[in-house]
């Protein structure tokens, strides 16, 4: 099976460059993480299920999969320029099952569900779950996240709703689920007769951080992964002021017949790593709470 992980030198340089201002290192190799195999290798092709797998797929035998890799431990680019993380790792694994190779290329998170709509990509490496979405996408859901306010230790961030955002200045990624939360909030604090929340939006969540270590924004509102990551890891930068459930991480695949039949396939080689226990030490390799695991890969089910 063929893995192919790298990214051209440019498309590297931008993710790396985001990091290097923010003097984090979500997109650098986790030192804890990076000295354990992926375990790919150990994984065998089980015929029966490789035969669920539509022919315009087994055809092309390398599926290409998008990704915005930004979000460690789930995603990101290591020191080689090659994407790494507990998702990559898992669909990796599940693709061998299936006797599939995949291929991933870098996008925009704003460019991921276009991209599958035009046939440019296969998969979609993670993203949230909703409702709205499914019309377009198929999702296969493997982890349960939420959604943190991240401030900088100096001003002393208190959250303790959302509604305590008014006024405030947040950065958040674009085009993401809080960004469509934020208006909401913010149009009920101009009903309670409180100041509007004054949203920046950025490319991607390095970028929003950044925002912080600028003095850019007051707040940060970011995934739960990310936001777990930075505060533990640079604890006198970052520091989660408020934290949230709002749904599931899910593998996205085309909404047509063949993107369903595809994606049953790849529920079924998923269950069968959550059987032989591959799933659990991915989790584990990768510092993620067995509790939040998607352990039975339901279809288009986020958590309510």
């Amino acid at each position: 099976m063929k893995i192919h992980r790298r990214f051209s030198r440019f498309a590297t340089s931008g993710v790396v460059v985001s990091a290097l201002f923010l003097n984090v290192t979500p997109i650098l190799t986790l030192e804890a993480y990076a000295s354990e195999a992926n375990g790919v290798s150990a994984i065998h092709t089980d015929a029966r299920l490789t035969a669920l797998v539509p022919d315009v797929y087994r055809s092309k035998q390398t599926l290409t999969v998008a990704v915005n890799p930004e979000i460690a431990p789930i995603k990101f680019v290591n020191d080689d320029g090659d994407i790494a993380g507990f998702t990559p790792d898992l669909l990796s694994a599940a693709a061998k099952v299936l006797g599939l190779n995949v291929n991933f290329v870098q996008s925009s998170f704003d460019a991921l569900i276009p991209g599958l709509s035009a046939r440019r990509y296969d998969v979609l490496l993670s993203l949230g779950d909703f409702p709205a979405r499914h019309s377009k996408v198929t999702f296969i859901d493997y982890l349960n996240v939420g959604q943190t306010i991240v401030g900088a230790p100096k001003r002393g961030l208190v959250v303790k709703s959302l509604s305590d955002l008014c006024g405030l200045k947040v950065a958040i990624p674009r085009a993401t689920a809080q960004a469509e939360k934020a208006n909401e909030v913010s149009s009920k604090c101009v009903a309670d007769g409180k100041k509007a929340i004054s949203v920046a939006t950025y490319p991607d969540t390095n970028m929003t951080l950044l925002a912080l270590t600028n003095d850019s924004s007051e707040a940060a509102w970011v995934d739960s992964p990310a936001a777990g990551y930075n505060t533990q890891k640079f604890p006198e930068k970052y520091q989660a002021a408020y934290f949230y459930y709002n749904g599931s991480y899910g593998v996205g695949f085309s909404a047509d017949e063949n993107g369903n039949r595809l994606a049953a396939a790849f529920q079924q080689a998923l269950l069968k790593l959550q059987q032989d226990g591959t799933y659990d030490k991915l989790l584990k390799k990768w510092g993620l709470p067995t509790k939040d695991g998607r352990p039975t890969f339901p279809i288009n089910d986020p958590m309510k």
